[in-house]
């Protein structure tokens, strides 16, 4: 193989050459372009190394070799030290010429220079590399696409994007014209001109989507906005900027999501998913549908009529024998006496049917205490339960209620029913907290309420906590002092509650306007 000569213009690097240039040289070529099985290189290079075997310090070769093998890596190694050592004697050239006050553009021609002469070749491999495709990408698998057609889309092809590309490029030109004449304007009529004919191109053209404009608005009242209002703010903004990305991963009219399909895998299970859809309008206390909210209400209606009228008309029957059974007596009096029972037997199951509450819809009941009584008598031990239940619809309406039974279940009906009987509205300052600190008493249990920061949670013992739930507070401290019975910390509570003044019984009672403290 033939040593490539390189001629260089500059004086450097001639004398660079003339230090590197051996008595007997050899070459060896060395290529660092990885060979890839179907895709052509885009650029090779190739590395003339000239292997020197240093001589004697008499300057003879006798007894020495002239040529030593060298590795890859060694040979890597020794170009790029050459080279470094080009570009520095180049640089102090170049700062050299400066501080004379000459030019650098004859150096700086070298480095563009092509003196191997490939320059050519590699322009020839890259037209043909743009014609030869990869097989790979020829044979790859399509994405399968969500339409059921099999035509393309004529929405995303390169003719369409182009279109598009240049309707955008008209209306930006256009509107820098509008603000540049606004811009030169000379008078106020004329800016005010401009400065419509602006707003209706935007609003026409360039209108921003309503979900930008409320991030906007929200962002603008951010910049004001402290304290309280600061974090709602963050909150919504933060909402509805998750709303937009989710759009946006889901728009078709977005080229990113051609033929893109999302499974969404639900990680619950639909069993769980029904239930609490079932769920949540007793939670809430509204239904999604008022209409069959109507329909089921009507229903209910008219069945407890039906029942209210078969009930009248037994309830008279029973008044008739009842009546006869008086003057009537043996065979005809029993015979009178076992359809009383059996009259009496049918009322009782048709007034166990319609036992339930009266305000049953959108209201959650939760177990407060139970407690288990013995009293132990001559003919044995007669059990009785007490149970204490408090009702709530999470929208500020409560009340409790206790009853006695033989049993659990027993008590509990009774309790059900009872509970409805006495409810109580509570006052909540911004469907969140209580308006002010509360203190009450009620015999030897006293229960402290204080209003909590937004998002600060509840702070309450299992009891008050429950109750509070059931009201939908949900930011309240609380701390209960003294006895710890339930029954006593119940009605204490209730009585702190009903207790509570608003901001405009407060007004009324001083004849003064109540504002919030942050804002004197």
């Amino acid at each position: 193989m033939s040593t490539i000569n390189i001629m260089s213009k500059s004086r450097v690097s001639k004398a660079i050459l003339n230090r590197l240039k051996p008595a007997h040289s050899f070459s060896r070529t060395f290529s660092t372009s990885q060979r890839w099985q179907h895709v052509l290189p885009s650029q090779t290079r190739v590395f003339a190394v000239n292997h020197i075997e240093s001589w004697d310090r008499n300057g003879n070769g006798n007894g020495s070799r002239l040529f030593s093998s060298m590795s890859h890596a060694t040979g890597e190694r020794v170009v790029r030290e050459l080279l470094a050592e080009v570009e520095r004697e180049k640089q102090r050239e170049r700062e050299q010429r400066k501080k004379a006050g000459l030019g650098t553009a004859d150096i700086d021609a070298e480095d563009d220079e092509d003196y191997m002469g490939v320059g050519r070749l590699i322009e020839k491999l890259e037209k043909e590399n743009q014609k030869q495709v990869d097989p790979r990408i020829l044979n790859m698998r399509e994405e399968p696409t969500d339409s059921e057609s099999e035509e393309d889309d004529h929405r995303f092809t390169h003719e369409a994007i182009q279109t598009r590309q240049e309707i955008l490029e008209k209306k930006l030109k256009r509107h820098e014209e509008l603000l540049d004449k606004f811009t030169r304007s000379d008078n106020l009529d004329d800016a005010f001109k401009w400065m419509n004919k602006i707003d209706k191109f935007e609003e026409k053209h360039l209108a921003l989507r309503f979900e930008y404009r409320v991030i906007g608005d929200l962002m603008n009242r951010l910049k004001e906005a402290s304290g309280k209002d600061k974090f709602l703010l963050q909150q919504k903004l933060n909402r509805a900027i998750r709303l937009v990305k989710w759009k946006e991963a889901y728009d078709p009219n977005n080229p990113a999501n051609y033929g893109v399909i999302q499974n969404m895998q639900s990680q619950h299970d639909p069993a769980e998913d029904s239930d609490a859809e079932s769920k949540k309008p007793l939670i809430k206390g509204v239904s999604h549908d008022d209409d069959d909210e109507e329909e089921e209400f009507d229903e209910a209606k008219k069945t407890d009529d039906l029942v209210l009228q078969k009930l009248n008309s037994i309830d008279k029957m029973l008044e008739e024998k009842l009546a006869q059974l008086d003057h009537t007596f043996g065979r005809k009096g029993k015979v009178l006496e076992e359809e009383i029972r059996d009259l009496a037997e049918e009322r009782n199951s048709l007034t166990e049917k319609i036992r339930r509450p009266q305000f049953r819809k959108g209201f959650d009941v939760k177990l407060i205490d139970v407690n288990r009584t013995c009293k132990v008598t001559k003919g044995g031990q007669l059990i009785k339960y007490t149970v204490l239940l408090a009702c709530g619809n999470y929208h500020g309406v409560i009340g409790f209620a206790k009853a006695k039974g033989p049993a659990v279940p027993t008590a509990c009906q009774k309790a059900h029913e009872k509970c409805f009987q006495n409810l109580h509205y509570v006052e909540r300052h911004e469907d969140h907290t209580i308006a002010h600190a509360i203190q009450t008493s009620y015999k030897k249990t006293k229960v402290y309420l204080w209003p909590g920061p937004t998002q600060g949670g509840m702070k309450a013992g299992r009891t008050v906590q429950t109750i509070l739930n059931l009201a939908g507070l949900k930011n309240v401290k609380s701390k209960v002092v003294g006895s710890r019975n339930p029954h006593n910390t119940v009605k204490a509570l209730f009585k702190g509650l009903n207790a509570i003044e608003t901001p405009k019984d407060v007004q009324e009672k001083f004849g003064r306007v109540v504002v919030e403290s942050y804002l004197l």
